[in-house]
């Protein structure tokens, strides 16, 4: 038994001195300075074109640019959007002074039969 103890000590001995050896020998990986500052670089390179996208298309844009969004083109444009307008309110005005008259002659019509 006294044997079997000490095949058993060596074997263990051996496998705690490979271990340490492989450890040893294993450095770990490091990624070179370079590939990092490349990487940083990137990365505030696009973050610097997002940010500029952003601002391009949220950005207001000046008062000439929303007078010119706004009104029409042509004068002309101006003139037949009004006459729409104009005509719509003539002929509402023609109902309501319709309406009226027919109001005022009904309304003479109970007073002559009351009286």
């Amino acid at each position: 038994m006294a044997e079997d103890t000490d095949v058993e000590m060596d074997a263990r001995q051996t496998v705690i001195a490979i271990a340490t050896e492989d450890a040893e020998e294993m450095e770990s990986r490091r990624v070179p300075p370079a590939v990092i500052a490349a990487g940083v670089g990137a990365a505030v390179v696009g973050l610097g074109l997002l940010g500029w996208l952003i601002y391009r298309n949220r950005r207001r844009r000046n008062v000439i640019q929303q007078l010119r969004s706004t009104l029409p083109v042509r004068m002309s444009d101006l003139r037949e959007r009004g006459a729409e307008r104009l005509g719509d309110l003539r002929h509402l005005g023609a109902e309501r002074i319709g309406d009226a008259r027919m109001l005022r002659d009904e309304v003479r019509r109970r007073l002559k039969k009351a009286l």
